[in-house]
Formats: C-alpha cells, sequence, structure tokens
C-alpha cells in the first residue's frame, strides 16, 4: 500500500483531495518498528504525528505506583501522536509497537516549513486533529470529570 494510500484510511486525512494527500504523502516518512519496541515513551519530546500502515500500536501511561495501564490498541489506518505535530512538549503515554509495525511519521519541522508553503492543507489537517481531540474528550467525558471535579476543589 503506498504512502497515499495509507493516508487515505486515516480519520486525519478524511475529506482531503487526491492533490492534498499528495502534499502530505511528501511530508511522511516510513518507519519499520519491531514487536516490542517502544515507538515514544510517557515524557519524552514529542516530535511528530504517527499513522498505523500495519501491525498494532499499544499505547499505555504510568500509574504513580509504577504500573502500566492500557489505554487503547491501534490499527492500521489509526492515528497517535498529534500535539507532537501541534505543539510538541512532553507525551502523555507510551506508544509500543505490540506486533511488528509498519507506520507513517510526519515530523513537525517539516509540517512546519509545509504550513508557509501550502497553509491550506495544512489547516485541514489542524481541523480534522481538533475535531478528532474533540471526540475522544467526549467519549472520555465519564472519567474525565471527576478529575476536573477534583482539581477544582482543591
Amino acid at each position: 500500500m503506498s504512502i497515499q494510500d495509507t493516508l487515505k484510511t486515516c480519520a486525519l486525512f478524511r475529506g482531503f483531495s487526491d492533490s492534498g494527500l499528495i502534499i502530505m504523502s511528501k511530508l511522511a516518512r516510513e518507519r519499520s518498528i519491531p514487536a516490542g519496541t517502544p515507538i515514544f515513551v510517557e515524557n519524552m519530546v514529542g516530535e511528530s504525528l504517527f499513522v498505523v500502515k500495519n501491525g498494532v500500536v499499544r499505547l499505555s501511561v504510568k500509574s504513580p505506583d509504577g504500573k502500566d495501564h492500557a489505554l487503547d490498541k491501534l490499527a492500521p489506518g489509526d492515528s497517535f501522536g498529534e500535539l507532537g505535530l501541534l505543539i510538541g512538549g512532553p507525551r502523555l503515554a507510551t506508544a509500543t509497537a505490540e506486533t511488528d509495525c509498519e507506520l507513517l511519521e510526519v515530523p513537525r519541522r517539516d509540517f512546519a516549513k509545509m504550513q508557509k508553503q501550502k497553509p491550506q492543507t495544512c489547516l485541514k489537517l489542524l481541523i480534522n486533529i481538533v475535531n478528532q481531540f474533540g471526540k475522544r474528550a467526549a467519549a472520555a467525558s465519564e472519567y474525565l470529570k471527576p478529575l476536573l471535579l477534583t482539581q477544582l476543589e482543591e
């Protein structure tokens, strides 16, 4: 499957024209990750967005007592690490290749350069990322509410 075909399967690139997909495919780098290998770890500086081309990626976080807690398993067409593309900063979770994986990586520095050359394509991706975050936050609202209330009470 080509990079462009993989991007077509990803929700972040829905609604992109063929020319928009070509532009984004020029930014994406293919990476092969062996099973069991961390792609990034919690608190590591985030510098890229990833799309799963093949394989399964496990997202997890460590609790204060050091236990590893699974958050999600990602399959082909799923994306992760979006904040690394937008703002950088520390990763909120650890991403590990659960099986041998082929990923597409869009580095933040390349995306920043592209913003000057193709702002409409970049804006479309940013809007799709925000929409996806909104959906994820809504899906997690029952878990987030108690945390927010705890913070407000302190």
